[in-house]
């Protein structure tokens, strides 16, 4: 298998001050509703045939909450894994011919898994090109003391990504590093034994929020202070290819350490939703096929309550092309 060179896919900054914000218009666009001005602001600039709200219900609104928002549809799964909350939204959605249809998902809003699982569930059904945004706020609510879940319980690993892992097999989590400590605390207790390899959103979204994550990370329980130096990879925030390259680079380095060996690699992306399309793209055009030589698979803790808030503006919207 020849290496993917994440440089050459395509990404281009939107101007928010656009009215369509989108210079092509779209067949379908999906996004995941919250309270967040990034969310719904970029919902209304978007020229798009058919426009469908996700309501997950982690994020817990009531339906008289949800009374004046507008869309082609709104799809309101009940149940939270995202095996149900996908093959719902797909099967609500309309498409004619999926391998040359528009179709652009807003990841801003969505939950982790059900963002990953979206990717490359549509990856399987045809579709040759996927648009993803991600738009980036001014500031988190409470700068690094900003909490965006409330609950989660058990961590484990992405429906439909789930490769059995290999018996006597060394086990290495390579984590994207964001402001969510106690995900972050719970993922690296249930992968104790497990060599980390912390990737960092640098350069982050502003100045000050590579710091807050670093401050926020040296919170990471059981994980030594060492653990979190020695071994340092970096990728921009916003962008999901930079992203991809860096796990690349990383499962290289692992399997060239111990040839000898084989490999179970965990991939946790607990940074922006930027980085979380990152991970789930380099899963569906690399990891998938790496069986050879263990296994990659995704994990995430699962989270039953979520913040509908926790940014204030917006700052830059990005545009990702996924070619699958």
């Amino acid at each position: 298998m020849s290496t993917i060179d994440y440089d050459i896919f395509y990404r281009e900054q939107l101007l928010t001050e656009n009215y369509p914000i989108n210079s092509a218009p779209f067949d379908i666009f999906i996004s995941a509703f919250n309270t967040s001005d990034r969310v719904k602001d970029v919902f209304d600039k978007i020229d798009s045939s058919q426009k469908y709200w996700l309501i997950h219900p982690e994020y817990r609104f009531s339906e008289d909450e949800l009374i004046e928002i507008c869309a082609t549809s709104t799809v309101k799964p009940t149940e939270l894994s995202e095996e149900s909350q996908v093959h719902l939204l797909i099967s609500s959605i309309h498409i004619e011919d999926i391998e040359t249809c528009k179709i652009c998902i807003d990841s801003t809003g969505f939950m982790r898994n059900v963002l990953a699982l979206l990717i490359i569930a549509l990856g399987h059904l045809g579709a040759k090109k996927i648009n993803v945004l991600y738009s980036e706020p001014i500031q988190y609510i409470d700068n690094e003391k900003t909490h965006f879940s409330v609950a989660a319980n058990e961590v484990r690993t992405l429906y439909g990504t789930a490769i059995t892992s290999t018996t006597n097999a060394k086990d290495s989590l390579i984590m994207s590093i964001g402001f969510d400590h106690d995900l972050m605390s719970q993922v690296v207790n249930d992968y104790e034994g497990a060599t980390f390899y912390p990737l960092y959103a640098f350069p982050s979204l502003s100045a000050d929020m590579f710091q807050q994550s670093a401050y926020r990370s040296s919170n990471i329980i059981p994980i030594k202070n060492n653990d979190l130096t020695t071994r340092k990879f970096f990728a921009p925030a916003n962008d999901p290819f930079s992203t991809a390259k860096q796990i690349q680079k990383i499962v290289e380095i692992i399997h060239f350490k111990e040839q000898n060996l084989k490999h179970n690699i965990y991939l946790c992306p607990l940074s922006t939703k930027a980085q979380v399309v990152g991970h789930a793209y380099y899963w569906w055009k690399e990891g998938q096929y790496q069986t050879s030589r263990g296994m990659i698979n995704i994990v995430l803790p699962m989270c039953t309550s979520y913040k509908r808030e926790t940014s204030i503006g917006l700052k830059r919207v990005w545009q990702y092309t996924l070619e699958m």
